[in-house]
């Protein structure tokens, strides 16, 4: 037990060296690893691809052909600016006087306004209304798409304009369209609406209504509308889709000069009927010394209408400025829409 013991004894200064040693090189295995930076695995990441552009349905683009314009549309006008007391004013020319064609009529003759509604949502439809042989006057629908270029071009070839102002109709299963002036707005919705929809283009006389049949007999609606309009130098003709109009009320009380539609000449879209209506208007003409028609951009309409202009020699075929410093005239007939 002793010999083994102080064998033991003898040998602890090298045991304490291995010791030391083995202890050294794992202090430097591990600053040598903790310096160095680990190696990254790749971890595979699934990637979803984006979705293959799906054709529109036919049947239902031709459904709604307007449906993507009118997505696209601004919510508001920059212009927006709430109602104010007193009459409104403006400055330099009004707008139905900038605007408006220069037009020689003969003494005593008889004249026809003829008003085609709708235009700027089919452009093929208004390029053949602007290709008219005489001057008629295009209301445009102000969520239209580039309307400013095609209001430059039926004013160039001798057409007046107009802004076909969306309003309520008395039926709700009517759409009247986007930003249609309604009777339930709150105030500063209806002028914001009325601005956002006078803003659309430029170059215009004045507005008739579309549709309308519920909302023109609103005194208070009419009301924000006429302010507006004396705002801007506009003239209103009021498309008279309700004997209960209170349009020419809410004209005088702002100073907005005032026609009324007498005709409408495609209740009946084809051709036969809106000649015999354009007769009509013309007889009509002749017994009072003017009339105003509306109609719209129909096939039979324009086809009725290239027809119809070439036979016209004691009727004189006018823009609707002209018939302003006419005496005013009540409408034949007042119809629902």
């Amino acid at each position: 037990m002793k010999s083994r013991f102080a064998f033991s004894r003898s040998n602890l200064p090298l045991l304490l060296a291995g010791a030391v040693t083995a202890i050294s090189l794992v202090i430097v295995a591990v600053v040598m690893l903790a310096g160095s930076e680990p190696e990254k695995t790749a971890i595979p990441v699934a990637v979803r691809p984006p979705p293959a552009a799906t054709a529109p349905d036919a049947e239902q683009k031709g459904a709604d052909p307007i449906g993507d314009l009118i997505a696209s549309l601004p919510e508001k006008s920059p212009h927006a600016a709430p109602p104010q007391d007193g009459l409104p004013t403006f400055e330099g020319e009004p707008a139905w006087k900038r605007y408006a064609t220069a037009t020689a009529i003969p003494g005593g003759t008889a004249v026809i306004a003829v008003v085609i509604d709708d235009v700027g949502l089919n452009r093929a439809r208004t390029a053949d209304v602007i290709a008219l042989p005489a001057p008629v006057t295009l209301s445009f629908m102000p969520y239209g798409e580039d309307l400013q270029n095609q209001v430059d071009k039926a004013r160039t070839l001798g057409h007046e304009v107009m802004l076909h102002l969306p309003m309520q109709p008395e039926s709700d299963s009517e759409d009247p369209g986007p930003k249609a002036l309604l009777v339930t707005l709150p105030p500063q919705e209806l002028q914001d609406r009325v601005v956002w929809n006078m803003d659309r283009f430029s170059g215009y006389v004045g507005f008739n209504n579309h549709m309308g049949s519920k909302f023109t007999a609103d005194q208070e609606g009419m009301g924000v509308v006429m302010r507006e309009a004396a705002r801007r130098g506009l003239m209103f003709l009021d498309s008279r889709t309700t004997p209960r109009s209170t349009g020419p009320a809410s004209a005088a009380r702002f100073g907005v000069p005032l026609l009324k539609r007498d005709i409408f000449i495609d209740n009946v879209a084809t051709e036969a009927a809106v000649r015999a209506q354009l007769d009509k208007a013309a007889e009509l003409a002749r017994r009072r010394g003017a009339a105003i028609v509306i109609g719209h951009p129909h096939k039979a309409t324009v086809a009725a209408l290239h027809a119809w202009i070439p036979t016209l020699q004691d009727v004189t075929l006018v823009p609707i400025t002209a018939l302003l410093n006419r005496p005013a005239q009540e409408p034949a007939v007042a119809e629902g829409r």
